[in-house]
């Protein structure tokens, strides 16, 4: 996941973007609340962790601004000797947790893990094969089976489409999905990106008509959706079954 580190103190935040770089996460490190609240105007981040003062500002401001642009941003506070007061301050202005300083590794990692599960950001499985809905992954070999067919994949069409069929009507954005798929070229233009989505529209007839819906989500990313059918697919059969043995 893409986190947003706000931390004046240069030397701890390196030991954190240090953690969670070992957890998985990227990191993007601020040293003041404004560069953040100007990055977060164009870029995506899934979750705020911010020292308690943040250089130009304390974090129960920062929260709620961090919001008006990112609504719903999961959000931890460091506290260096927090006493009761401070934690109940931050909590009561919208963090929903609060870690000491220096952070503790493990704690720190998996309180993260935690709200993301939450805030219902998710990564893809690392299994060989996975049955999402009526369509099946096989990894090994880069095919998606669906309704009778199969269908062959390039490496980075199927991490894509498995990232978006893993959070099914939930919104990725841009970022994640190049951090997810082009993971040692998180540079890639937005007309590739564009031009992948395009492709799996296609190939796995992402389309009303099939009862799916790959909508762009204008400056953020995209969105898969299961429509409810009109009519059942004569086609369909008993899917899970048919899929399985297509595999």
């Amino acid at each position: 996941m893409r986190i947003a580190l706000v931390e004046p103190d240069r030397r701890h935040a390196e030991m954190v973007i240090r953690l969670l770089f070992a957890g998985g996460h990227a990191c993007e490190h601020f040293v003041a609340g404004k560069p953040f609240l100007a990055c977060a105007a164009s870029e995506t981040f899934d979750l705020l962790l911010s020292d308690t003062r943040a250089a130009d500002s304390a974090a129960e401001d920062l929260i709620p601004r961090a919001r008006e642009i990112l609504p719903g941003l999961p959000v931890v506070v460091m506290l260096a000797a927090p006493r009761e007061s401070e934690i109940v301050a931050n909590l009561r202005a919208g963090a929903d947790d609060c870690l000491p300083k220096p952070v503790r590794g493990p704690e720190m990692l998996a309180r993260v893990d935690a709200l993301l599960r939450r805030a219902g950001v998710r990564r893809p499985p690392n299994r060989s094969r996975n049955l999402i809905g009526d369509y099946a992954f096989d990894r090994a070999g880069g095919l998606v089976a669906f309704r009778g067919q199969r269908v062959e994949l390039t490496p980075k069409e199927f991490l894509f489409a498995l990232l978006l069929f893993t959070n099914l009507s939930r919104p990725v954005s841009r970022t994640h999905i190049r951090e997810t798929v082009w993971t040692h070229n998180r540079d890639v233009k937005s007309r590739t990106l564009d031009t992948h989505a395009c492709r799996l529209r296609s190939k796995l007839q992402l389309r009303p008509e099939y009862g799916y819906s790959l909508t762009p989500l204008y400056g953020y990313g995209y969105q898969l959706d299961r429509l409810m059918p009109a009519h059942k697919d004569p086609t369909s059969g008993t899917a899970n079954e048919r899929i399985v043995e297509t595999l």
